[in-house]
């Protein structure tokens, strides 16, 4: 079962998506329980095709370095796609980057609106304060959880 990993990792992704919605924080802790997860599964022999997910997550966090860089994203988002595309197999890297749009266009939408009608300055959730800002954890954990699925 190639998913098997990304099944493994929901109950994280459930934390950083709760968490980055609360705070707009996505935890080093977080990210190295995923990175240990990782690990785990591939001594477990659950990920044969390593080396291609390895430089997956390599090619990720290159380009996330660089969003990084002019501002366009945040460091723990970067760090968490890099650990988590090697759990993604290879064959369902596409589905995943669609899924990943397709949530971070739907979840800044509804964010939008979020904002609007119970979001302002008092709010004590960070992601409905910041305006101009979205939390990417939501889309990565929705679309790491979904994708098992097979929608």
């Amino acid at each position: 079962m190639d998913d098997l990993p990304l099944i493994l990792a929901a109950p994280l992704m459930a934390v950083m998506l709760w968490t980055d919605l609360r705070h707009m924080r996505i935890s080093n802790r977080l990210v190295g329980a995923v990175a240990a997860l990782g690990i785990g599964c591939a001594f477990a022999g659950l990920m044969p095709d390593l080396g291609a997910r390895l430089i997956a997550g390599g090619v990720v966090f290159a380009i996330g370095i660089a969003l990084f860089t002019l501002g366009m994203m945040g460091g723990g988002d970067v760090k968490m796609l890099a650990v988590l595309v090697p759990l993604v197999p290879p064959q369902e890297l596409p589905a995943f980057t669609m899924l990943l749009a397709a949530t971070m266009l739907s979840g800044a939408l509804l964010l939008a609106g979020v904002r609007r009608a119970v979001g302002g300055p008092d709010s004590a959730w960070v992601s409905l304060r910041m305006r101009g800002r979205y939390p990417l954890g939501v889309s990565i954990a929705a679309a790491a959880m979904i994708l098992p699925l097979g929608i």
